[in-house]
């Protein structure tokens, strides 16, 4: 819990107590500062089992590091400071470009990040093969619709160029054959149609990289 307000700043500034996850305090400059500095820490604990004191100590860093960008994000995006200064937004890049490096090593270190999350959930290799070869088949699936589509309208369009050039002007017309109605069915019978199918299983393949 957020203690009680302190003027602890040697320029009089008030600052906001919180507890560390290894217990020691940390005093942040704002009250917004400190509830997600909380809420984190709280968050953190309550998904994650850490039985070794190194490991809250650890977190303890990850957490002043996740701090220091929320701090320097909100900066970034006002363009001030919190005493409404001006800020040094190539600095800032920088500042939080490798504070982020850090706090991926961290996570990682704990075993707290996406990755060992994944390995976590007891995918084997097994699995892993049986899903890629699944995955496979639906792709082959898919390529056989495509040939088949392909097919089926190039003899259409085989048929319909071969009527064209055996007609006279008349029969043309007659059949309402013309070079304007064979390219506007090549527009609305077959590209749009194999646009869809295309369409349909980038739908089904952004499903599995979100998966991955």
């Amino acid at each position: 819990m957020t203690q009680a307000p302190t003027n602890s700043s040697p320029i009089g500034i008030t600052l906001y107590a919180v507890d560390s996850p290894s217990g020691s305090e940390l005093n942040l400059q704002t009250q917004e500062e400190a509830d997600w500095y909380e809420s984190r820490r709280d968050r953190y604990l309550a998904d994650n089992k850490f039985t070794q004191v190194s490991d809250l100590q650890d977190l303890d860093r990850l957490l002043m590091l996740e701090v220091m960008l929320y701090r320097w994000g909100l900066w970034m995006g006002q363009g001030f400071d919190y005493l409404f200064s001006r800020v040094d937004e190539n600095q800032l890049q920088k500042n939080l470009k490798d504070y982020s490096t850090e706090v991926r090593l961290i996570k990682a270190s704990l075993g707290i990040d996406k990755i060992t999350r994944d390995k976590d959930k007891g995918e084997s290799l097994s699995d892993y093969v049986e899903n890629l070869l699944e995955r496979a088949k639906i792709f082959g699936y898919h390529r056989n619709a495509q040939y088949e589509m392909a097919v089926t309208k190039f003899y259409q369009l085989r048929s319909m160029v071969m009527t064209y050039d055996r007609c006279d002007d008349e029969e043309r017309e007659l059949l309402d054959l013309s070079l304007e109605s064979i390219v506007g069915w090549i527009k609305e019978d077959v590209i749009a149609p194999f646009d869809q199918l295309q369409a349909d299983f980038r739908k089904e393949q952004s499903m599995w990289i979100r998966s991955m």
